[in-house]
């Protein structure tokens, strides 16, 4: 049995440890590159606080399933969430996740998700015919506008519509929240309640605005409110006549969340995925066929669904996760106190050798063979494990079959000459930048 403090790690410096090599821009990457250098248990030190990150995926499960016994998610998740007003089904703990969570399943099971599959088809087409008038020049812009109408449509039967309109302000809003977010939460302390900066000043009227809008949003849903849900939203309006109401400001909340968990994550997730076809074309054209041939989203389209499998095991949009121990606990024979920062390292497992063969190659077909070679499709988690497992999942993986389906039967997709790869940036997602596309109308004759 060793301690934290016997762990390997990164030398830090005197009084601020390991805080002045921390971007928290690149964070992915630096977790990844110690992982490399120090194994799969590793600490870091920041002032007054201890951090373990763990990159075994095995250890990870464990980390994930005691949940929320033994961890939850850092408790400054939730006071932040909390100061802007959106501390919902994410970021909530406890008994009242366990409630909120009890009322947002209907909105995502099979039944409710195989009803809304025509609108979908119906977003997806919006988006085809977009991109056949304009080529797309800013690909991830794009696909966020048709997560956004896919997202408000299912939770709040609210056609948005930010595919047909330019500047939407929605869109615009819910961009600022991830990166000034993911700042907040890399800070060892809250400057903002005391300094605010331009982005902070930034991201109170992007909330302002956006409460305005959802509470619209929530009053419509007010009218003719059926005896049954058919969405999220009205789940939680009807809670509201029974025992344990909501407020309005957790109705805004809950709007907010769910709105920006299932825009951001999704739009990377696709992008992401377009970026690995470009310049593909024998990829493309098995999509092609398997679509051709299989044309709905709700049957299991094996190919294209391997290829969505290959591209987040690659670029998991959700490469950490945040954890706080809540009570004692050993993890691999290390004592892990009560408080201590768990940082999950889901991306690590995937870049491996001896999980995946050849690990930094794009293969889909990799998922359909046993043949020789590492495989362990179970080390690779993009939606999470455990009791906290991704309540969106499904709905995620019919957009992204719906645009790859729609783009590969219509559309051809390449790299732009000369065109260098995109970075990345993590803002609890991670966000391709500098990304470039060509995605042009095929030739059918």
């Amino acid at each position: 049995m060793v301690s934290v403090d016997e762990l390997p790690g990164p030398k830090g410096w005197p009084l601020v440890g390991n805080l002045p090599q921390l971007t928290p821009s690149l964070l992915h990457r630096q977790f990844d590159s110690w992982a490399d250098e120090y194994g799969a248990l590793y600490r870091l030190g920041m002032p007054g606080r201890r951090i373990v990150v763990v990159s075994d995926p095995e250890l990870n499960k464990e980390i994930l399933r005691d949940r929320p016994g033994g961890f939850r998610r850092q408790s400054a998740i939730e006071s932040v969430m909390d100061e802007m007003g959106s501390n919902g089904l994410f970021s909530l703990e406890g008994e009242a996740w366990r409630r909120r969570r009890k009322l947002a399943m209907p909105a995502f099971n099979a039944t409710h998700l195989r009803g809304f599959q025509p609108t979908l088809e119906a977003i997806t087409e919006r988006l085809r015919q977009r991109w056949e008038r304009t080529p797309p020049e800013d690909v991830r812009a794009e696909l966020t506008r048709y997560t956004v109408d896919v997202t408000a449509k299912l939770t709040f039967d609210y056609d948005i519509n930010t595919i047909e309109q330019s500047g939407d302000v929605i869109q615009r809003h819910l961009e600022l929240i991830f990166p000034i977010l993911n700042r907040r939460l890399s800070m060892p302390l809250p400057y903002w309640r005391y300094l605010k900066l331009p982005d902070d000043r930034a991201l109170e009227r992007a909330l302002a605005a956006l409460r305005q809008d959802l509470t619209a949003v929530i009053a419509r849903a007010r009218v003719n409110l059926p005896e049954r849900p058919t969405n999220f939203i009205e789940a939680l309006l009807l809670a509201q006549d029974g025992r344990g109401s909501f407020t309005d400001d957790e109705l805004f909340a809950e709007a907010l969340t769910i709105l920006i968990a299932g825009q951001d994550t999704t739009s990377n997730a696709m992008a992401w995925l377009l970026y690995h076809l470009a310049g593909k074309p024998e990829v493309q054209q098995r999509i092609r066929e398997e679509v051709a041939e299989i044309p709905s989203v709700l049957e299991r389209q094996p190919y294209l669904e391997a290829v969505a499998a290959e591209s987040m095991r690659l670029q998991p949009t959700t490469p950490l996760l945040g954890m706080e121990a809540v009570a004692d606990r050993t993890i691999a024979g290390v004592r892990i106190p009560a408080g201590t920062w768990v940082i999950v390292n889901v991306q690590h497992a995937g870049h491996q050798e001896e999980n995946f063969s050849d690990p930094n190659t794009f293969d889909p077909d990799r998922w359909l063979n046993s043949g020789p070679g590492n495989h362990r499709p179970d080390t690779s988690t993009p939606f999470g494990s455990g009791p906290r497992f991704c309540p969106g999942r499904g709905l995620a993986m019919l957009e992204i079959k719906s645009v790859t389906g729609m783009v590969c039967r219509d559309f051809d997709i390449a790299l732009p000459a000369k065109a260098e790869p995109p970075g990345d940036r993590f803002h609890f997602a991670v966000i391709p930048t500098g990304m470039r596309l060509d995605i042009t109308r095929r030739d059918r004759a």
